[in-house]
């Protein structure tokens, strides 16, 4: 994933509303309600249903609404707080006709309040998670970003502090790109962070001063919650770091003039000059600070949380540091993926991904050159949600083997069949001359690729083939994996097996292996993953330089490798 889509979720903290109710027919209250009651019949209505939902009987809850609104269909905060009601019911309810009822109900509750009233921010915040909840693709974040700001411009108004509209706003703005400005992620995430870190400040001195006055148990869960806030403090200061890495030049310069809460601008040296910064709105000097300034937010989020493997991670690839010995850790690859398990191929699809097919038609070349008409197995190493295995399906007639560390994606790659879901489109599933249920995978496994053996597999002999579409990326030191790949592999065979991954590039001038890079990705030289390579035994078959995908409209470099094992065939001088 590219650094700039791993936030951390997409930070959904209601505080006041979103909750949900069973559907009340509309001849329900017929015999119950005289339409013409009057404002304080309403405002009755509207009491009984906040305190049926302050008390969590929400059936209750949402016959008042309901009554309130057959009185006055354009009540504001029966509709509010009816939609919070439908949305709550949903949480318990199986029936998935009835869940996208309920959601729709309350998604045009919301949407006429804003009609009625646009700066409406409780509306505004409810919907907007709303629609993330039903959507992960960019036109929804955009939208979703801009109610999010509504409620932060509503609470600026009324003088209120609303912190959580401003975590959201932050997030999803980061996500679409807007960074800059009064309401843009930068400046969102250095206002809740200041609230946030008001709040533990607030919350540690009480405990201090009356922490003898409580119950053990009241005691630890007071401890609990401040946990909690550092925990979220750790995130935001994660998001915070992410964005000041990723600006331009220009854009650190330009926020030089604003009115930081946050970055430190006395810099009295310029990364290697060793002399006083002689000009300080210079555009690299002004990138440095934010450099500096993004390696601070991100050791606070690993100071705040220590489990926080993902801002870890990322602060060793601001720091040129190594993590894991030259590999990214099973904990930061297992929750990178894990939280985007469900978004993972919409996000992969708005980048132009193209790494699973290169590597399906790579397979179907290596197999046509063996003169075989089939491979007898396939390791489809790192699968994620299936991507490579829609490809190497068709080419494979015995087993079809994924692994992954995410277990997340591993249950959606479960989900696949041999005519739906892992890359197939719905039409060309609906195209299909038959359905087929029968499982993509034959089987399925949560394992560390450098140490995983065949047994664990259920694997009796060697794969004909392993690929593994954009894996290499979390390792910098490839040896250990390659090596482990070659003892998966059955080479016996009078084709031997093969191997084909992709990886991303850096030239040979530039560093002789390897470099984890401001991404958090690792990137790789060619003759480095070739001498590799043959140090596990295996022989480059084909080679060529490829665009991945893109990321902020630039391609991104990289090398798919075609390699053979035990085959009796002269490696091709590609160096």
């Amino acid at each position: 994933m590219p650094p700039s889509q791993k936030r951390v979720g997409r930070l959904l903290i209601s505080i006041l509303l979103l909750s949900t109710l069973s559907l009340v027919s509309s001849s329900y209250f017929d015999d119950k309600v005289d339409k013409n009651k009057s404002e304080e019949a309403i405002n009755t209505y509207l009491t009984k249903g906040n305190n049926a939902l302050g008390s969590g009987n929400l059936h209750s809850a949402g016959r008042s609404y309901e009554a309130c609104l057959r009185m006055d269909s354009d009540q504001r905060y029966c509709l509010i707080n009816y939609a919070s009601v439908l949305v709550d019911l949903n949480a318990e309810e199986s029936d998935e006709s009835m869940k996208q009822q309920r959601t729709k109900k309350a998604q045009d509750m919301l949407t006429r309040v804003l009609a009625l009233h646009p700066n409406d921010g409780d509306a505004a915040f409810n919907l907007a998670l709303l629609l993330q909840d039903s959507s992960n693709s960019e036109e929804v974040t955009r939208e979703a970003a801009r109610l999010y700001q509504v409620a932060v411009q509503a609470a600026d108004t009324d003088g209120e502090e609303r912190w959580d509209a401003l975590a959201n706003m932050a997030a999803a703005k980061q996500e679409i790109g807007e960074f800059m400005g009064e309401y843009g992620a930068i400046r969102a995430y250095e206002r809740v962070i200041v609230m946030l870190e008001e709040m533990v400040q607030d919350k540690e001195a009480y405990l201090t001063q009356n922490g003898n006055n409580f119950e053990n148990e009241q005691y630890q869960y007071l401890e609990a919650e401040l946990r909690a806030l550092n925990e979220y403090l750790s995130t935001l200061y994660y998001g915070y770091g992410t964005v000041l890495s990723e600006l331009s030049n220009s854009d650190c310069k330009a926020l030089q003039s604003e009115d930081s809460l946050l970055i430190d601008w006395v810099e009295p040296f310029v990364k290697g000059s060793g002399t006083e910064k002689e000009n300080e709105t210079d555009e690299a000097s002004a990138n440095h600070v934010c450099k500096m300034n993004a390696i601070n937010a991100l050791r606070l989020a690993v100071d705040l949380n220590s489990e926080n493997v993902v801002a870890e991670h990322m602060l060793a690839a601001l720091t040129e540091g190594d993590v894991g010995k030259g590999r990214a850790s099973n904990e930061f690859v297992s929750a990178l993926f894990d939280d985007f398990a469900e978004t993972f191929d919409a996000k992969l699809e708005a980048l132009g991904y193209k790494v699973p097919g290169l590597v399906g038609d790579a397979a179907k070349e290596l197999l046509a050159s063996s003169g075989q008409s089939s491979y007898r197995s396939a390791l489809d190493a790192g699968c994620g949600t299936g991507l490579a295995g829609r490809y190497l399906r068709p080419l494979v007639e015995g087993s079809l083997v994924g692994i992954d560390l995410s277990k997340k994606m591993l249950d959606l790659a479960a989900q696949c069949t041999l005519s739906k879901g892992c890359g197939l489109k719905d039409e060309e599933a609906a195209s299909a001359a038959k359905e087929d249920n029968k499982p993509l995978y034959d089987h399925l496994a949560s394992l560390d690729l450098e140490t995983t053996t065949l047994k664990e597999v259920g694997a009796e002999v060697g794969f004909d083939i392993i690929a593994a579409a954009d894996v290499f990326v979390y390792f910098g030191d490839l040896q250990k994996l390659l090596s482990n790949f070659a003892k998966l592999s059955d080479s016996s065979g009078p084709h031997g097996a093969f191997l084909i991954f992709s990886c991303e590039r850096i030239e040979e001038e530039e560093d002789s292996k390897w470099k984890l890079q401001k991404s958090g990705r690792y990137a790789h030289s060619k003759s480095y993953v070739v001498n590799t390579a043959a140090n596990a035994g295996y022989k480059l078959v084909a080679y060529d330089k490829i665009t991945p995908r893109y990321e902020k409209g630039e391609p991104v470099k990289g090398h798919l490798f075609r390699f053979s094992l035990g085959k009796d065939q002269d490696a091709k001088d590609e160096l």
